[in-house]
């Protein structure tokens, strides 16, 4: 946009934004597109819900969502199947014991559900962490006994131990019946839950695999994969190849994760645990085939060189292989040493030109500012440009309430735009505010990360703005599933006179934005008082060619969506009428 808009009051608009990263001597800025996110195990072993402060109630689990949302994030990667059970009532797969206390025992509410209502609320994406391979450990036995319908018992012929940690029993990738049984589970949730992704760990072989894969191998091998490290290999991207086919299937915006072993392979001289050799993970060649939207590598060591190998090399290495998908960097604050450095590390991603970053994990963040100052700055997730990328139309009706003198609060409400002819569907919005010294605002203040102030899932925001500053310039924008933003909508309210700080009190109609537009614009317009309010678009011959707006109105500024995808390109003559006043203006549809 490089159209001046003219700002006589408390301006609110909807603008689409494009990412920018500002040079700075020191601290990198905070990008305005970022993923952020904590790991929120439920497994016993390490588990962050349910717990003392966050109880396994509805309450519970919302708070703890809410917490996230306070310190910054704009997603949440909560585990729903740690080993081989559910955190959700399942056709296929036991309760988890962490909420009732007992394997199988069904808990009387949807835990699922609500941390998904929650999150799209509050404007966050939900990611249903996934646990693929590893099924449970030797107490599982014992608690089980034989009761809900585990995998354990329901195909033993599956599961294997762990031959370096015998207490730990694994699916066997080996076995296409396998596989397809972990795919069911996926899709199950696919098909049942609003999800916005599928986030998969433990998508990976036990280290060395196992010793019956000799047999294994005999029985299944179609592709005649001599080298036993590729055929392990192999099946765990076949797993990857038939989740991703049957998502994209299903619902194609879900997205599809990982988050692989923080160690791709054997390098620098680095004898760590090796994700492609040792537990056989390719991980990014998961990327490169496309079945995978994104990984977020467990990168859980330090900067410096004192325990090698160093983060900011494997944040490097890492980055200079995403073959155009998204890389989320893993952190293990979880470990005292690493939490002290974690804005640093936060840095070091933004500065290596990371999509963003996952915290493990809850319990290590969730209290104190771990983070600093470096989530302060709201952010949209990234739009994944190989997914839809079409916008959602502007939210609707948008108006500022001001409480009038002595008020501290300014309140914006909304309507959700409609979609289904070309558009696609709203699925949260994104609040700006600028201060205006000039009267005039340009794109460049609505790229600026700084003047994102909300993501939220609801129609209303209420801001407290700072009453030294003059007046602001407001912008909602609709953003889609994935995170496509929309064209402007907007409201006006003036914080700046001296005696009375109310709802502007004007009748004026707006030029319309887009302008010239193809082949949907805005009208936006402004009331003096409540009444029944027509919109009516006419030709240069004077026909009525379209009535956008026939309906009651409130007073204050409101915006109209109009798409002239029916009309041929000219000049058009909109016209507000309220009474018996009438304003027009013109407008121009290019083709």
């Amino acid at each position: 946009m490089t159209k001046k808009i003219l700002s006589i009051s408390l301006l609110i608009l909807v603008l689409a934004s494009t990412h920018q990263l500002y040079a700075q001597s020191d601290t990198p800025p905070a990008p305005k597109h970022e993923f952020r996110s904590v790991w929120v195990p439920t497994v016993a072993a390490a588990q962050d819900w349910p717990t003392f402060s966050y109880p396994a109630t509805e309450e519970g689990i919302r708070n703890l969502i809410r917490n996230l949302k306070n310190r910054g994030q704009n997603a949440v990667v909560l585990q729903v199947v740690g080993r081989g059970d559910a955190l959700y009532p399942s056709e296929r797969l036991p309760w988890v014991r962490q909420i009732t206390g007992t394997y199988g025992g069904d808990p009387g509410w949807d835990p699922l559900a609500v941390a998904i209502d929650e999150a799209h609320r509050l404007g966050m994406e939900f990611h249903a962490w996934y646990n693929v391979f590893r099924i449970g450990d030797s107490t599982l036995i014992e608690e089980l006994d034989e009761g809900p319908n585990h995998v354990l018992y329901e195909n033993p012929e599956w599961v294997r131990s762990d031959p370096g940690a015998a207490n730990q029993l694994w699916l066997d990738a080996g076995i296409p019946d396998a596989r397809a049984w972990a795919v069911g589970n996926v899709l199950e949730i696919v098909r049942n839950y609003d999800i916005d992704a599928i986030h998969f760990d433990f998508i990976r072989y036990p280290t060395s695999g196992f010793a019956s894969d000799f047999d294994t191998k005999a029985l299944y091998n179609p592709k005649n994969i001599i080298p036993t490290a590729e055929w392990r290999r192999d099946n765990v991207t076949e797993f990857n190849r038939a989740v991703y086919d049957s998502v994209m299937q299903i619902r194609p915006r879900v997205k599809v994760g990982s988050t692989p072993v923080g160690h791709y392979k054997l390098s620098n001289g680095w004898a760590f645990l090796s994700g492609y050799n040792s537990v056989y993970q390719d991980s990014r060649g998961w990327l490169r085939e496309g079945v995978n939207d994104y990984i977020a590598p467990q990168l859980y060591w330090d900067i410096g060189d004192v325990s090698p190998p160093r983060f900011d090399w494997l944040v490097r290495d890492w980055m200079g292989e995403t073959y155009d998908r998204h890389v989320y960097i893993g952190t293990g604050p979880y470990q005292p040493h690493i939490r002290a450095e974690l804005p640093v590390q936060i840095d070091t991603a933004r500065v290596n030109n990371a999509a963003g970053q996952v915290h493990f994990r809850f319990a290590s963040v969730g209290a104190g500012r771990p983070f600093d100052n470096r989530y302060d700055q709201p952010a949209i997730i990234p739009p994944m440009p190989w997914k839809d990328m079409t916008a959602p139309a502007s939210p609707v009706n948008l108006i500022a309430s001001w409480p009038g003198a002595g008020g501290t609060e300014l309140t914006l409400t909304w309507e959700a735009p409609d979609f289904g002819r070309g558009d696609a569907e709203p699925a949260r919005y994104a609040v700006y505010r600028i201060p205006v010294s000039d009267n005039e605002i340009t794109s460049e203040h609505l790229d600026d990360p700084a003047n994102l102030i909300m993501v939220t899932g609801e129609t209303t925001f209420t801001d407290t703005p700072d009453m030294t500053v003059p007046g602001y310039d407001y912008f909602v924008t609709a953003l889609s599933h994935n995170n496509v933003e929309s064209e402007p909508a907007g409201a006006g309210v003036n914080t700046s006179a001296e005696d009375e700080r109310y709802l502007v009190r004007n009748f004026s109609l707006d030029q319309n934005y887009p302008n010239p537009f193809n082949p949907a614009t805005t009208i936006r317009f402004t009331l003096d008082d409540a009444g029944y309010t027509r919109i009516r678009i006419f030709d240069q011959l004077g026909r009525l060619v379209a009535e956008p707006l026939s309906d009651s109105r409130s007073a204050g500024t409101h915006t109209v969506s109009f798409n002239a995808s029916h009309l041929a390109s000219g000049v058009y003559i909109y016209r507000l009428e309220f009474g018996d006043r009438q304003l027009t203006r013109k407008m121009m549809l290019v083709k």
